[in-house]
């Protein structure tokens, strides 16, 4: 069988997908990646085979200036409550809706294209991709969405997240003699069950499976402990109390509250930060004054600012005992298999969503990142009230126990292989 996947970008679009496209090619199918440009390199490097449809526009790509730091007070539950939403806050889902449609109508031509002339069966799309559906329905394929870690299917092609699609999304169907109405045949869902909102699209769990680019029996990260080479079903539980500033005592056989033995040595938090311009003062204020305590901080990303990068998030945190970051689904799902308490400064609403829903389970705390805007000049305040938030993560027993029970959660969603045998029955019972 030939499957086309497609996404607008890489990253974390790109590789939720990477292991149902392997485990396609392991089950003896055949697999293009079709993605703009920009974005071959980063497909080449998974080793799958990318095919180039074109460039995106900058200016179409660059999202909403009111969708980087929504204000106001939303919903903890807004995906499944669109009604409770305020006029300015469904103008804001919508002029996200409709960059998404034009980044849909920027990809659409090349990548109907190429899948007239290779004629897949099937048609595997990232949730923000609406061009992997047009795609579908031009050829009159299935078509499959794969969610990143969000806690809801979030309908931005929707008029108000559940009416009728939106007036350009609906133009592009009928340009490629695709019906408007056509969804998603199947949604590939990463989040564990107790994070999710409910919604009426198809879903099928799948259990999140990190990729960084290595090779599987590349040397892990220093920070993965001594039982480095163990199954993740099988590490000991990096989470439990600990008193900041005093090292923690040796182990003396107790058991942790998630049911794992103690841990002995330093005190270790990671801190993950995707912006470009690294952490707001606030952050970095928190991170200061954790360290001043004795607390040892593992920083990935921006976070690092200019230090030596600590490796792979996936592979950093098994040696952690908490998770500082902005809420993105990659970073959530990772704790989560990790079993790591999270602490999320959420500055966009997905990440604010995610926050909330850990927040809701007792496996973390979230703060939306627009609090610590209106204290600016008082940063070093605001620091020091969320560094006692990240100290709340590693002395209450609670969150330790929480994030225990998220990760036996993860680990018993089923793998791609379970992925390959339903996306194929999608295609009929000959493929």
């Amino acid at each position: 069988m030939r499957v086309l996947f497609t996404t607008w970008a890489s990253g974390a679009h790109l590789v939720p997908m990477v292991p149902l496209a392997r485990a396609l090619l392991e089950a003896g199918h055949q697999v293009r990646v079709a993605v703009p440009s920009e974005c071959a390199a980063a497909v080449a490097r998974t080793g799958l085979v990318p095919v180039q449809i074109g460039a995106l526009p900058l200016a179409v790509v660059r999202a909403p200036d009111v969708a980087r730091r929504p204000r106001g007070i939303w919903p903890t539950d807004w995906p499944v409550r669109p009604a409770a939403l305020t006029p300015e806050q469904h103008g804001l889902l919508r002029a996200c809706g409709d960059r998404q449609v034009r980044i849909a109508e920027a990809m659409a031509q090349g990548l109907v294209a190429f899948a007239r002339c290779w004629q897949p069966e099937l048609v595997v799309h990232d949730a923000g991709a609406y061009a992997g559906t047009v795609a579908a329905g031009a050829l009159g394929v299935p078509a499959v969405g794969q969610l990143w870690g969000s806690a809801a299917v979030l309908r931005l092609d929707r008029q108000r997240l559940e009416g009728p699609p939106l007036p350009g999304y609906a133009r592009l169907m009928r340009r490629y003699g695709a019906d408007p109405a056509r969804e998603p045949d199947l949604w590939l869902d990463p989040c564990p069950p107790s994070l999710a909102l409910p919604s009426r699209a198809r879903r099928l769990p799948v259990r999140f499976v990190p990729y960084d680019g290595t090779s599987p029996d590349e040397a892990p990260s220093p920070y993965e402990g001594r039982r480095a080479g163990a199954h993740p079903a099988h590490h000991e539980h990096p989470g439990h109390p600990v008193h900041p500033g005093r090292h923690t005592p040796a182990s003396n056989g107790r058991r942790g509250p998630g049911g794992g033995p103690r841990r002995s040595g330093p005190v270790r938090v990671c801190a993950a930060w995707d912006d470009a311009g690294g952490p707001p003062d606030a952050v970095r204020a928190a991170l200061w004054a954790a360290e001043a305590r004795g607390v040892e901080v593992v920083r990935v990303g921006s976070a690092a600012e200019g230090r030596p990068p600590a490796g792979p998030l996936h592979r950093v945190l098994p040696g952690c005992r908490a998770l500082l970051h902005q809420g993105g689904g990659a970073a959530v799902l990772a704790a989560a298999m990790a079993g790591v308490p999270q602490l999320v400064v959420a500055p966009r609403l997905e990440h604010q969503l995610n926050g909330a829903r850990l927040a809701r389970a007792g496996a973390g705390t979230y703060l939306p990142a627009d609090a610590l805007d209106a204290a600016r000049p008082g940063a070093r305040a605001v620091g020091a009230r969320l560094a006692l938030d990240l100290f709340a993560l590693l002395d209450q027993p609670s969150y330790a126990a929480a994030a225990h029970a998220l990760r036996r959660e993860a680990l018993a969603m089923p793998g791609p292989d379970k992925a390959v045998r339903a996306v194929t029955r999608l295609a009929g019972p000959a493929v």
